[in-house]
């Protein structure tokens, strides 16, 4: 025990008497910091050396891998929500559908731009992470499937959730890469497309399966379902069982890493690409707007890619350590996907909380013209968002506590796993090379905010 905190004290006191100001270079992007962003990057990883000491000294045995422990008595879904939800999804469906077809073609007067990467894309996870898997209830896709009598099996099936990996990084493609994304039209396009992607995949191998294997969204908001502090006991109630809990009890999946691992990819290639550095570097190697396309392709892959090698290789690293070499990587990384997921979550929420504090505010005037033919159902049509109500400081410490909040979360739960899975005695030694990945993730995350 004396041995681990002086090896964790040791490793604090180098890492606080590295010289930093080199990480702020070009750090052009946001002059309002509070103090200079190396002060903040030295405090986090403080926070994540010593949080991983005291877990070393003070939690010896495994706490988390027996999964959720529900209290109170709980409250059971009215008779008929399911199906409300079903009706609503679907008509929300069809309404982006039609907004986007047919609806004025000026996005900021269609609700199908604020509807998809807002609610669809933002409020509807966030809130998933913290009340529960919301989209199980208003998945359109499954209550179309299962109007069509497509019945099958359950589970990701002998595909994994393979298909839902490339189905995330196609819709931040999207997202990120096509030069019309916010245009209706195009996102009414890409709803039918993938609506039909989706039924196909249903008729072939039944809904449930389709769902579980090809839908990044059902895929999305189950992983994130797992760290809500609510959740479906065995009976149907929903009841209380404490943040976090259900994420080590998690299937499974094959595919689930590096899902996971696409979830944290795609946003950090979004955080990069704000940055004056890509801007300048970008400028410099394209040419056309073509050729920008394929390069911006190539680098969101490639963010995926390479973060999907430092796992692999922290993963590598603890199954020598822990004398697992008869599985490897890749039976350690699946063993340890969960743990990734606070950080996945605390990325996304960092990266996108100006977005939903700002620009969501338009769902309000959207609401009362949802098509764009001069409508005002609710008199909120002129509405204009306020852009002052947090100011900008505020808004760095609330970036700043998620991500590091998720860090320490994820810090956690692969101390936990590893204590589960590993030999005792080399347990902590084993999560080295992944404390250092945590510590890289947490530098690079809050580097990224700064810059943008």
């Amino acid at each position: 025990m004396i041995h681990r905190l002086g090896c964790v004290v040791g490793i604090v006191g180098v890492v606080t008497v590295i010289p930093v100001p080199a990480l702020a270079h070009g750090l052009g992007g946001r002059s309002d910091l509070p103090v200079p962003i190396e002060y903040f990057l030295v405090g986090a990883l403080v926070v994540l050396l010593l949080s991983f000491g005291a877990l070393a000294v003070l939690w010896p045995q495994p706490r988390l891998q027996d999964g959720p422990r529900y209290r109170g008595r709980g409250w059971a879904p009215r008779h008929g929500a399911g199906a409300v939800g079903s009706i609503a999804g679907v008509t929300v469906l069809v309404a982006v559908i039609v907004a986007g077809l047919g609806g004025d073609a000026d996005a900021r007067s269609n609700m199908a731009p604020v509807t998809v990467w807002i609610v669809f894309w933002l409020v509807l996870p966030f809130a998933t992470a913290a009340a529960g898997n919301l989209w199980s209830v208003l998945n359109p896709w499954r209550s179309l499937g299962t109007m069509l009598r497509f019945d099958g099996a359950a589970g990701p099936g002998e595909y994994g959730v393979f298909p839902a990996v490339a189905a995330l990084v196609g819709f931040t493609w999207l997202e990120l890469v096509h030069p019309h994304s916010a245009d209706p039209r195009t996102l009414g396009v890409a709803a039918v497309g993938y609506t039909l992607y989706l039924l196909i995949w249903a008729q072939r191998v039944g809904t449930d399966r389709a769902m579980a294997s090809a839908d990044a969204f059902t895929v999305y908001h189950r992983v994130l379902s797992a760290i809500a502090p609510i959740g479906r006991d065995p009976t149907g109630r929903l009841r209380r069982r404490g943040w976090l809990r259900a994420l080590p009890v998690l299937p499974a999946w094959p595919g689930l890493a590096l899902f996971v691992i696409a979830m944290i990819g795609t946003v950090t290639y979004d955080g990069l690409s704000a940055t004056p550095w890509w801007d300048d570097m970008s400028f410099s190697l394209v040419g056309t707007d073509q050729h920008a396309v394929w390069f911006k392709t190539a680098a969101l892959v490639a963010a995926v890619g390479i973060l999907w090698a430092f796992y692999l290789g922290a993963c590598a690293w603890a199954a020598r350590i822990a004398g697992d070499d008869a599985n490897g990587a890749i039976s350690v990384a699946a063993s340890f996907a969960h743990t990734l997921v606070p950080i996945a979550l605390a990325y996304a929420f960092a990266h996108y909380f100006t977005l939903i504090a700002f620009e969501g505010q338009l769902v309000i005037a959207a609401a009362s013209d949802p098509f764009g033919l001069g409508w005002n159902l609710f008199g909120t049509v002129d509405y204009r968002p306020n852009f002052t109500w947090i100011g900008p400081t505020a808004v760095w410490w609330v970036q700043l506590l998620a991500i590091l909040g998720g860090h320490v979360a994820a810090v956690v739960l692969a101390h936990d796993r590893s204590l589960a899975v590993f030999p005792p005695d080399r347990a902590v030694r084993s999560q080295y090379a992944m404390l250092g990945l945590m510590v890289a993730l947490t530098c690079l995350g809050l580097t990224i905010l700064a810059a943008g």
